[in-house]
């Protein structure tokens, strides 16, 4: 089976269609899957403490064409998670269905989550000692990485990695910006890092 994961959306349409458009040409095959952040809050989490809802115009910018886009099976991050404080139920037949969603996901192999469940350093590196799993994947800090056993290894894009032996944190990389995905093929049991033109 394959998995094109993809995270971090935050609402671009441009980037979202590239990404999408590239894992179609790539891994039609695939089954798309992501690990949250899909939409932007525009209310910041400072100001969410103090906020009080008048319309969902000024929370969440809900684009029919980029909800055109998302056919995909998504994690919570934590835009969703402000997105939810914020807006009561009711306002958005979508967002009340998006309420649903898992923040995490579990297979026989790996553990899916968004990543703003892990504690990072000033550079970046996530401690995901909390987490026992074998496979590890995860977005939210918008900087792709592989580590192995705790440790970062050099990746590129287009180049298929083993990941049959030893513990692995996987950051997959943003689609806003960067418009980065990741395959993962649990039958060779492979990540390839990819980024849409």
């Amino acid at each position: 089976m394959q998995y094109a994961l993809i995270t971090d959306l935050h609402s671009s349409l441009s980037d979202t269609r590239a990404v999408l458009t590239a894992i179609q040409r790539t891994a039609p095959q695939a089954i798309v899957f992501s690990l949250g952040d899909v939409h932007e809050c525009h209310v910041g989490k400072k100001r969410a403490k103090r906020y009080t809802f008048e319309e969902i115009e000024q929370v969440v910018t809900l684009d029919p064409d980029f909800l055109k886009l998302l056919f995909f099976e998504t994690l919570l991050g934590n835009q969703e998670e402000r997105l939810f404080s914020l807006i009561p139920t009711g306002v958005s037949h979508y967002l009340d269905q998006l309420r649903s969603s898992d923040r995490t996901k579990q297979t026989d192999s790996a553990l899916f989550i968004h990543g703003d469940q892990l504690k990072w350093s000033y550079d970046l590196t996530p401690d995901t000692s909390s987490y026992p799993d074998r496979l590890l994947f995860f977005g939210h800090s918008h900087v792709r990485g592989l580590f192995k056993e705790g440790k970062r290894l050099t990746v590129h894009h287009d180049i298929p990695i083993s990941i049959k032996r030893g513990r692995y944190a996987i950051n997959v990389g943003p689609v806003l910006v960067e418009r980065e995905w990741l395959l993962y093929d649990t039958t060779t049991e492979t990540i390839t890092f990819y980024q849409a033109k």
